[in-house]
């Protein structure tokens, strides 16, 4: 039996502005238009909103870690699209990721990893 992940599931109350936010943050293109569902579909990720009837208020059940080898950028970027900095944790050479929230206030993470690793998720790469 083979298993995969087929979409991670964000519970949203703004379903336009979190559409939009997250199509430009990952290059995803919305294929639904539903009042209460969207599903944005990339090349190597789907990503789904689902409305919610009441605002949103349990938080970290559930939070995306995006991988890129150049952090500062994406982090830049992600702000520019309406992202909020929340912090950075950076006391692991090994392991340095910067906490951001959506317009919402969903956490996530923007992971520094080697270019072999972001583009390539099966990619092993030895630590220096």
């Amino acid at each position: 039996m083979a298993i995969r992940l087929g979409s991670t599931v964000i519970n949203c109350t703004e379903l336009d502005t979190m559409t939009r936010f997250w199509s430009a943050a990952l290059d995803l293109e919305p294929t639904s238009e539903a009042a209460d569902f969207r599903l944005l579909r990339g090349r190597h990720v789907n990503l789904s909103l689902q409305r919610s009837a009441a605002p949103v208020s349990a938080r970290d059940q559930m939070h995306l870690d995006l991988y890129t080898d150049n952090q500062q950028q994406e982090v830049d970027r992600l702000i520019g699209l309406g992202a909020r900095f929340v912090r950075h944790v950076d006391d692991d050479p090994a392991d340095d990721w910067v906490v951001l929230a959506d317009p919402e206030g969903n956490l996530f993470c923007v992971c520094a990893k080697p270019a072999a690793e972001v583009r390539d998720p099966g990619a092993r790469v030895e630590a220096p």
